[in-house]
C-alpha cells in the first residue's frame, strides 16, 4: 500500500522540464510524496505548494496535486498532443516523464485512480506517437502546425488574471460609449443631426452631414476594438504570446480613447452653433 512520505532534498531540480516550471508557479514547496506502479509505470504524487495565482492573492499560497508518470526511457522526441490539455487538466512531457493535473486542486485520494489511469493514458500516448512531430517537421518544415505541443495550449495560469484585468478597464469605456450614443443620438431621427447644447451658456455644436457620420464612427470604434480583444481571449488564451498580444491589445483600446477623445473634441469645435 502506498504511504506518504517526505519529499527529498532536491525533488524539484531533480526533473528537466516539469509542469510547474510550464505553469510559471513560484515559491514552490513540496510538502510530501506518495510513489507506486500503475499499468507498468512508476508514478509519483507530489503535493505542491506554490504561489497563489489568482488575480487578488499575490500574497497567499496554493497547493495541487501533480501527478507524475515516469516514462520507459529517457528520450528527446517524446511528443504530447496539445488536446490533452484541457479547461481542468493540465498536461506535459519533458524527456522522462509525463505530468497531469488540476492547478490549484488536490483530488481526494479515491479519485487518483481516475487520475492516474489519465496520466497512463497520457503516457502511452506519448510512447506511441514518440518522433512524430520531429517527422512531420522534416517534411513540412515551414508548418507550424507541426512544429510540437509549443504551437498548441501553454496554460499559463496569469492568463486568467489579465483578461480579469482588462475587462474591468473594457467595462467603463464601454458604459461612456453606449451612454454618449443613447443621449447623443436620442434627438437624431427627429433632427437628422448630432445636437449638443450647453444650457447654461446656450452655446454647443451641430454636427450634419459628414461630420455627423465621423462622430458616430468615432464613437464606434472602441467597441469595435473591444469586440476584437474579446476574441483574442477566447480564442487566444492559455497559448504561447497570449499575454504580450493581450496587453498591446489593451495599450492600443486606451490610447486609442485617448486619441478619439480630443477628435471628437475637435470635431465639435469645428460646429459650433447657437442653441
Amino acid at each position: 500500500m502506498a504511504v506518504k512520505e517526505a519529499p527529498p532534498p532536491g525533488l524539484l531540480d531533480s526533473f528537466s522540464a516539469p509542469l510547474w516550471e510550464r505553469l510559471n508557479l513560484s515559491g514552490l514547496r513540496p510538502e510530501w510524496i506518495v510513489k507506486g506502479q500503475h499499468r507498468g509505470y512508476d508514478w509519483m504524487v507530489i503535493e505542491l505548494e506554490h504561489r497563489a495565482t489568482g488575480l487578488t492573492a499575490e500574497s497567499g499560497t496554493d497547493t495541487t496535486t501533480v501527478f507524475v508518470m515516469r516514462l520507459p526511457r529517457k528520450s528527446k522526441d517524446w511528443y504530447l498532443p496539445p488536446h490533452r490539455i484541457t479547461s481542468v487538466q493540465q498536461a506535459c512531457v519533458d524527456d522522462q516523464c509525463v505530468y497531469v493535473a488540476a492547478l490549484g486542486r488536490q483530488p481526494r485520494v479515491r479519485e487518483w485512480r481516475h487520475w492516474l489511469d489519465t496520466a497512463a493514458d497520457v503516457a502511452d500516448e506519448v510512447v506511441r506517437s514518440e518522433g512524430s512531430h520531429t517527422k512531420q517537421a522534416h517534411k513540412h518544415p515551414g508548418d507550424r502546425s507541426t512544429a510540437g505541443s509549443e504551437a498548441g495550449p501553454s496554460w499559463n495560469p496569469h492568463d486568467g488574471k489579465w483578461v480579469v484585468f482588462w475587462l474591468f478597464v473594457m467595462v467603463p469605456i464601454a458604459g461612456v460609449v453606449f451612454l454618449s450614443l443613447l443621449f447623443v443620438y436620442s434627438d437624431w431621427p427627429r433632427t437628422g443631426a448630432v445636437i449638443k447644447c450647453n444650457m447654461a451658456t446656450h452655446i454647443g455644436s451641430a454636427l450634419y452631414g459628414w461630420k455627423m457620420w465621423a462622430h458616430l464612427g468615432m464613437l464606434a470604434t472602441p467597441l469595435a476594438w473591444m469586440c476584437k480583444m474579446i476574441h483574442t481571449m477566447v480564442t487566444r488564451i492559455h497559448r504561447p504570446g497570449f499575454g504580450l498580444q493581450i496587453h498591446l491589445e489593451g495599450a492600443i483600446l486606451l490610447g486609442g480613447a485617448f486619441v478619439l477623445a480630443h477628435a471628437l473634441d475637435a470635431l465639435e469645435a469645428s460646429a459650433r452653433a447657437v442653441c
